[in-house]
C-alpha cells in the first residue's frame, strides 16, 4: 500500500490529530493500531506504519557506525521517533517537541508520500509546494526520470 492525496485537519489543544481513514486502513493487525512518527525533511513530520518503520530501521542499521554522517542520520531519526497509537476516534497524539519542530499549531496538512505520511504546517507546505512547482522540471531532468 502506498500513500497518496492531500488532506487538511485540525489539531486539538492536546496535540491530537485525526489520521485520514484510508491511511488508518494500512495498519496491520499485529501493529496494534500503532504508527511511528519522527522528524522528516523540510520541517515536516514523517509517519510510518510499524512495518514500514522497521524496514526503515534496517536501512539505518546498515549505515557504518564509523562515519559521523551515518551516526548523525541515525540520531536524527531515532532520537525523535515516537510510537503513537490511534485512539477510538482515529487520532494520534503528537508529542510537543515534534509539534514545535514542524511549526504545527491548530491546523495540519497531511499528505501521502508513497511509503509514509507527511504532516505539515499548512503555510510551510504551501511555500514548499510553490518552490517545488518552480523547479519540478529541472528536478525530474536531474534524476533522469
Amino acid at each position: 500500500m502506498t500513500y497518496q492525496g492531500t488532506y487538511r485537519y485540525s489539531i486539538d489543544n492536546k496535540g491530537r490529530l485525526s489520521v485520514p481513514a484510508k491511511f488508518r486502513k494500512t495498519l496491520l493487525p499485529e501493529a496494534n493500531g500503532t504508527f511511528v512518527v519522527t522528524k522528516g525533511f523540510d520541517q515536516c513530520l514523517s509517519v510510518y506504519t510499524l512495518d514500514e518503520w522497521l524496514k526503515f530501521e534496517e536501512k539505518l542499521q546498515q549505515l557504518p557506525n564509523t562515519k559521523k554522517s551515518s551516526r548523525n542520520v541515525v540520531r536524527w531519526f531515532t532520537a525523535n521517533a515516537e510510537r503513537l497509537e490511534v485512539d477510538n476516534q482515529g487520532r494520534i497524539k503528537i508529542p510537543q517537541h515534534l509539534l514545535e519542530y514542524a511549526g504545527l499549531k491548530k491546523e495540519a496538512t497531511i499528505i501521502g508520500a508513497l511509503d509514509r505520511i507527511e504532516i505539515w504546517d499548512p503555510e510551510t507546505y504551501k511555500a514548499n509546494a510553490e518552490e517545488v512547482s518552480s523547479t519540478i522540471e529541472e528536478d525530474l531532468e536531474s534524476l533522469d526520470f
